[in-house]
């Protein structure tokens, strides 16, 4: 099995377009949006280092702005979050392209959890985070809800055989979910390449 990918905060910072040569006419307009990119990025960062509900205050600190610039360029911590949010989704869709149901079995099973799972470890910080605020955030669930038919999709391509049954796609997608990703890994203390094989063997126990 492959490592998992760099971190989040590594992934979107490498995405960042080139500064333009071209002056800008505007210079107010320019520094209000790289102040509203440095405040995101602390964002990320914080909860990628495991700061799983930063406060405002550390935010600030982290991204170099005062307190009260954070709500300049955010109406509150859940707008800050939505564009976090809004952030990682491109980054995850980037990460999970559909692919080709071509080969045998045990070597797309393999293909489908490795690619699903470097996701999930990059991510689990920010599933977490994500935890915290669900209940009260109708947007992020709105996510949670795309991510999961943007998964099923995925897997429905790349394993047609676990489309024989609802209950077979089901069972599929419980054993390959993020959450049972995190239970292997934090709570049963497994190691990447360990709980990759573990959901490997669910997968292939189920469909072959």
């Amino acid at each position: 099995m492959r490592p998992p990918p760099r971190s989040l905060y590594a992934l979107m910072m490498s995405k960042q377009p080139a500064a333009s040569p071209e002056p800008k006419t505007d210079g107010r307009v320019e520094r209000s949006v790289q102040t509203r990119a440095k405040i995101t990025a602390a964002v990320l960062d914080l909860v990628g280092r495991g700061v799983l509900d930063p406060t405002a205050e550390a935010v600030a600190v982290h991204a170099g702005v005062g307190y009260r610039t954070v709500f300049r360029h955010f109406e509150d911590m859940e707008a800050l979050f939505d564009e976090l949010n809004a952030k990682i989704t491109q980054i995850v869709l980037a990460g999970l392209p559909d692919l080709p149901p071509e080969g045998p079995l045990a070597d797309r099973i393999t293909g489908f959890v490795l690619r699903r799972t470097q996701v999930f470890e990059a991510i689990t910080n920010y599933y977490l985070s994500g935890n915290i605020r669900l209940h009260s955030s109708e947007s992020l669930r709105r996510s949670r809800a795309n991510f999961a038919q943007m998964l099923r999709r995925q897997q429905a391509v790349y394993l047609p055989e676990s489309t024989k049954t609802p209950e077979t796609a089901a069972l599929v997608e419980l054993v390959a979910t993020i959450d049972a990703w995190v239970r292997l890994r934090q709570l049963q203390g497994c190691d990447v390449e360990t709980a990759q094989r573990i959901t490997v063997r669910g997968v292939t126990a189920l469909l072959a």
